[in-house]
């Protein structure tokens, strides 16, 4: 494929490329960001191009520039998976979301909440959000791999933030509405 019949398939497929990276992205500046790159991979990949399926193929590449950029580290670092009911909209400047939560919730019930988690959520959560060990010091405590430890506080704040959202004194304005709970 020359360079000009690139051009004119990048006028043709531009807008198809840009919606599907907006789709995944909604954030305009990215999804733009992603239409480029998407552009650049297809340039140094146009040999792989099947020939007739040139809009399929752009599609493809879009989506996967998409969903590579949502996996990305910073993405997942801006938006912490299981954090979603301590990051409440709204919070005052300076007040941190895990202490809106506590004067919603009351530490008491929040700490029952906690403690009548199951197992093997229970005693993670109990060591690392109530008595505040790492979750280093938690695992050797557990007697369990770190990395399970870390999945097993993951899992249990997903279902604190399910058992929170469902509780009426949470006004729907004030619920998270970052990913699913």
């Amino acid at each position: 494929m020359t360079t000009q019949e690139f051009s004119t398939m990048v006028q043709k497929y531009q807008a198809l490329v840009y919606t599907v990276c907006h789709q995944l992205v909604p954030d305009v500046q990215e999804a733009q960001d992603l239409t480029q790159e998407t552009f650049l991979a297809a340039w140094r990949a146009i040999d792989r191009c099947p020939p007739g399926f040139e809009k399929q193929w752009l599609a493809r590449i879009a989506a996967n520039k998409a969903k590579d950029y949502l996996r990305s580290a910073w993405v997942r670092k801006m938006n912490t998976p299981g954090d979603e009911v301590l990051a409440l909209e709204g919070a005052p400047p300076g007040m941190q979301p895990e202490q809106q939560v506590l004067e919603v919730l009351g530490e008491e019930e929040l700490t029952g909440m906690i403690l009548n988690l199951r197992e093997p959520y229970c005693t993670p959560c109990r060591l690392v959000l109530l008595e505040q060990h790492t979750m280093a010091e938690a695992a050797r405590l557990c007697g369990r791999p770190p990395k399970t430890v870390e999945a097993q506080v993951y899992r249990a704040k997903k279902m604190l933030a399910q058992q929170i959202l469902q509780n009426e004194r949470i006004p729907c304005e004030r619920r998270s509405v970052h990913g699913t709970v």
